[in-house]
């Protein structure tokens, strides 16, 4: 699962997603991988974009945190 923050409020994608393209706010990124593991990026803004099963995030900048410190 992946949850951003963009122009028009949060949004959730899960496998499955209809294609979609948003234009992201400074906030986080949480991806949350099916074994468990989390990652979580701190952007200043960007683009995100869903086909076929791929979410593709577009920033000038990122900050990663991974593991249990990124819940």
């Amino acid at each position: 699962m992946v949850v951003a923050k963009t122009t028009e409020g949060d949004i959730g994608v899960l496998p499955g997603h209809a294609p979609v393209l948003a234009v992201l706010v400074a906030g986080e990124v949480r991806i949350s991988a099916e074994a468990g593991e989390s990652v979580v990026a701190a952007l200043d803004g960007g683009f995100l974009s869903v086909e076929h099963d791929r979410v593709t995030v577009v920033s000038d900048s990122a900050s990663l945190r991974t593991g249990s410190s990124a819940t």
